[in-house]
C-alpha cells in the first residue's frame, strides 16, 4: 500500500518483524555489492592480471603473446576473481530494478528493460573473461589465435555499450517520473545518468582505430567510459541508500503515530475547559 503523501510502499516488508529485518537487510547488502565489486574487481584485474591499461590495440601478435606468458599465472587469477566479482552487479542491478517498479507501479516497463540489459552485461562480463583465459590457457599455440581472442575481449569490452547505456537512460526517465518528496534519483541525478549513458558511445568506434583516443586503451574508447560507469554506479548505490533510510523514517514516524492511543490523541487534541465562575 502507499502513503498518500510521500508515495512510499509502506507496509513493502513482511509483516513479522524479524523477517522484515532479515529482509531490510538482505536489501542494503544487494547495494553493498556494488562497491566490494568495484574493490575486488580493481585488485583482481589492475595488480594481479595487469590488465589496467589494457594491451595496446596495435601491438604485433607475438608481443601479444609474450604478454601474456609473462604473467600467465596472474592473469588467470585476476581473471577468475573478476568474474566473480563482478557476478556482484547483478544483486545491485536488481535493487534498482525493484526501486523502479515502485516508482513506475504495476504496469512496470523501465524496470524490466534495465535488468534485462543488466544481466546481458553482467553474462558478458563473464563471456570476455573467459576468452581472455582461453587466450592464456596455452601459451605455446599460434600467437595470431591468441590475438583474436584477445581481441574479442577488448572489442566486446568496448563496444558493448548499449546494454549499460540503457541502464542509464531507464534510472534516467524514472528518476524524472518520480515526484515524490525524496525521490532516489533527484533531477541533477537524472542528467548525471544521461550524461554517463552518452559518455560511453566513443567505445564502440575502437574497430575503427587501432591507436589513438578511439582505440581500445585511448582515452575516449576506454578511460571515460570505465571512469563514467563506475562514478554513475557509485552515485546511484548512494542515493538508494539515502532513500531506503529515508523510507525507514518514514515508516517508524507511521508506527510511531499508529502505536499512540487514540483516547490520548483526543484528549490532547480537546480544548481546555474553564470551571464556570473562574475570573
Amino acid at each position: 500500500m502507499r502513503d498518500a503523501t510521500d508515495g512510499s510502499t509502506i507496509g513493502f516488508w513482511d509483516d513479522n518483524p524479524q523477517a522484515a529485518l532479515f529482509q531490510k537487510r538482505l536489501w542494503k547488502a544487494c547495494i553493498y555489492c556494488w562497491p566490494v565489486c568495484l574493490i575486488t574487481f580493481l585488485i583482481f584485474f589492475l595488480p594481479i592480471a595487469g590488465f589496467i591499461p589494457p594491451p595496446k590495440e596495435n601491438w604485433s601478435a607475438d608481443r601479444l603473446a609474450e604478454f601474456y606468458s609473462d604473467n600467465l599465472t596472474g592473469i588467470r587469477i585476476g581473471l577468475i576473481g573478476s568474474m566473480f566479482a563482478s557476478a556482484l552487479m547483478l544483486p545491485f542491478f536488481t535493487v534498482i530494478s525493484a526501486e523502479m517498479k515502485k516508482i513506475e507501479g504495476r504496469m512496470s516497463l523501465l524496470a524490466p528493460i534495465q535488468f534485462g540489459a543488466a544481466m546481458i552485461l553482467v553474462a558478458f562480463f563473464q563471456i570476455i573473461a573467459l576468452f581472455w583465459l582461453v587466450s592464456s590457457l596455452r601459451p605455446g599455440r599460434d600467437p595470431e589465435v591468441i590475438r583474436a581472442f584477445n581481441d574479442y575481449g577488448w572489442l566486446v569490452w568496448t563496444i558493448l555499450i548499449p546494454t549499460y547505456s540503457l541502464q542509464f537512460i531507464c534510472m534516467a526517465v524514472a528518476g524524472f517520473m518520480d515526484r515524490r518528496p525524496e525521490p532516489i534519483w533527484p533531477r541533477w541525478a537524472s542528467y548525471v545518468n544521461i550524461w554517463v549513458a552518452i559518455t560511453g558511445a566513443g567505445g564502440v568506434l575502437a574497430v575503427f582505430f587501432h591507436s589513438g583516443p578511439f582505440s581500445w586503451n585511448g582515452i575516449m574508447g576506454y578511460w571515460i567510459p570505465v571512469i563514467a560507469f563506475a562514478a554513475g554506479m557509485s552515485m546511484t548505490a548512494v542515493l538508494l541508500l539515502r532513500r531506503m533510510r529515508y523510507e525507514e523514517g518514514l515508516e517508524a514516524a507511521t508506527a510511531e503515530e499508529s502505536a499512540t492511543p487514540a483516547v490520548a490523541r483526543r484528549s490532547s487534541a480537546a480544548p481546555t475547559q474553564v470551571p464556570a465562575g473562574a475570573s
